[in-house]
């Protein structure tokens, strides 16, 4: 039996060509899906697979601090220059004293901020206390709704879960709060022992980008 044999007949020439059409797809098709299946898994998209996914964060701080020392009723305005393309977790403002002169009387500061400068929607915020209670004064805004920097579980499409956890450039813009401070001290003969205090200003903003690891079930 010669190759003829195979393709004397309109059938066999029909079969012999689908067998080689069979021979040459499917190792093609089987090094081809498993891409696919993994690009869809990554990339996903809001069209693309809803999946389970561990959700983590990888932070980096941005800083600024800086020491003041202020009479009774002296005031300090403090500026935090935030620019950065990374997604914003939240910003806080940290104020605190050491009143270790005449520890009967602390002094004290009140803290009013100014968020005209800030991209986004946040409300200013006032607060005061005592130097015997550090931090003084502790406020927190979130670009990043709800944001706590902790791992979770989720179930959704990657852009999806991206555009959850995003600040979406809220936060950008020029920080700014006044301090003023109240100076409580002991009354002694000849004089006033206590008539100011040192205060340190801390401004933070911590940044981050969005880890998402697919979860895969391994079967026992």
């Amino acid at each position: 039996m010669d190759f003829n044999d195979f393709v004397d007949t309109p059938r066999k020439q029909l079969m012999l060509a689908g067998s080689v059409f069979f021979l040459l797809i499917f190792p093609i098709y089987f090094a081809v899906m498993p891409t696919l299946i993994g690009d869809g898994l990554v990339s996903g998209g809001s069209s693309g697979i809803s999946a389970e996914w561990e959700v983590s964060f990888t932070e980096t701080p941005i800083s600024l601090t800086e020491s003041v020392n202020l009479g009774d009723g002296d005031s300090h305005d403090s500026f935090f220059d935030l620019e950065t393309e990374s997604n914003i977790g939240y910003v806080m403002l940290e104020i605190s004293c050491n009143d270790n002169d005449d520890p009967a009387f602390n002094d004290e500061g009140s803290v009013t901020s100014d968020i005209s400068q800030i991209t986004g929607e946040f409300e200013d915020l006032s607060d005061s206390g005592s130097c015997g209670n550090s931090p003084v004064v502790t406020m927190i805004w979130y670009p990043t709704t709800n944001y706590t920097g902790g791992n979770l579980t989720l179930t959704g499409t990657e852009n999806e879960i991206r555009q959850l956890w995003a600040s979406n450039g809220d936060g950008v813009g020029t920080w700014a709060a006044t301090l003023t401070a109240e100076i409580n001290a002991a009354p002694v003969l000849g004089g006033i022992v206590d008539n100011d205090e040192d205060y340190d200003i801390v401004w933070t903003a911590m940044t981050y980008e969005l880890v998402l690891t697919p979860v895969v079930e391994v079967e026992a």
